[in-house]
């Protein structure tokens, strides 16, 4: 049985697996295996864009209908202490479904995976376990079509924050993000990022994409990156690309850039006042760390 400390919330296994009963219908009825079962990844630090490109631009284009999809936050509403939960609040229901989420997906996943089922999978980089996956997809045949969205600390952090906000705003699930998590997360994304692109080099039509996301015009994703992975008979690898190949030097100089210019440092310290100011609204819900980390933001990037 799991326990979320201080509040006593609990579920046992049969309960996963009586949310998962009740998901599964609507999840499996309409997908069908193919010859050659594809998994779509979108990956990115917390808060770098990875599901609103998801949901706005791959999901809409219709090429993705026949895939089962391991993550949605309403997937957190099957928790049996949900209705208690959500009563404190959004952020209160996002941080106290954490474990039973991740246990409904799993179960989600062992499935289609074991029917050999197209899937999409988001990674946010937050646990290194994620470099393991590609491997273990490889060997089951699985061609790999990887959406990487790259940004800095900063960038993913005033994101992640705004975002934050916007759930309260709306009532929608979410969180604020430490930002000892999203450092990481910054951390853990060589490993994640080498394995895919290990074992997209060895699946024929596997295809890597790479945006950046950033402060100013680059709130709009762009792409910079990209590269298809083909093997012919005799499995020698040929690389095509549609702009510049793909490598992980590229993502790296992404997340490496610094705040340095006068616009991005005065948007930095706009962003974090404003920030501030919705946080004094929102006193009562939003956590302590986060009127330290904006006043570091500004003190950081204010211009003297």
């Amino acid at each position: 049985m799991s326990v979320a400390a201080a509040y006593h919330y609990t579920y046992t296994p049969e309960q996963v697996t009586a949310a998962f009963d009740t998901l599964s219908p609507t999840l499996f009825s309409a997908v069908t295996a193919e010859t050659t079962p594809r998994m779509l990844v979108t990956a990115g630090v917390q808060s770098s864009g990875k599901t609103y490109l998801l949901e706005k631009s791959l999901l809409p284009s219709g090429r993705y209908q026949n895939h089962v999809r391991l993550y949605l936050p309403q997937y957190r509403e099957r928790h049996p202490q949900y209705e208690e939960m959500i009563k404190i609040g959004v952020l209160h229901a996002y941080e106290h479904t954490e474990t039973f989420v991740r246990d409904l997906c799993q179960k989600i996943f062992e499935r289609a995976f074991r029917e050999k089922l197209n899937i999409i999978l988001e990674c946010a980089f937050d646990t290194i376990q994620f470099a393991a996956l590609p491997e273990y997809a490889a060997s089951a045949g699985y061609q790999l079509e990887v959406h990487v969205v790259a940004c800095n600390y900063p960038f993913a952090f005033i994101s992640g924050v705004q975002r934050g906000f916007k759930s309260l705003e709306k009532g929608e699930l979410e969180r604020f993000v430490k930002p000892s998590a999203l450092k990481s997360s910054l951390g853990n994304a060589h490993a994640v990022l080498y394995t895919l692109e290990s074992v997209a080099r060895k699946i024929s039509g596997s295809q890597i994409f790479l945006y950046e996301r950033g402060l100013g015009a680059l709130q709009d994703r762009i792409l910079r990156a990209h590269s298809t992975y083909t093997l012919d008979t005799q499995h020698k690898l040929s690389i095509t690309s549609t702009s510049t190949p793909y490598s992980y030097e590229a993502y790296e100089r992404i997340f490496s850039k610094s705040v340095n210019g006068e616009n991005e440092r005065n948007e930095m310290v706009r962003e974090c006042h404003l920030a501030l100011s919705k946080a004094t609204q929102y006193a009562t819900q939003v956590p302590d760390f986060l009127f330290n980390a904006l006043y570091a933001r500004i003190i950081r990037y204010v211009q003297r």
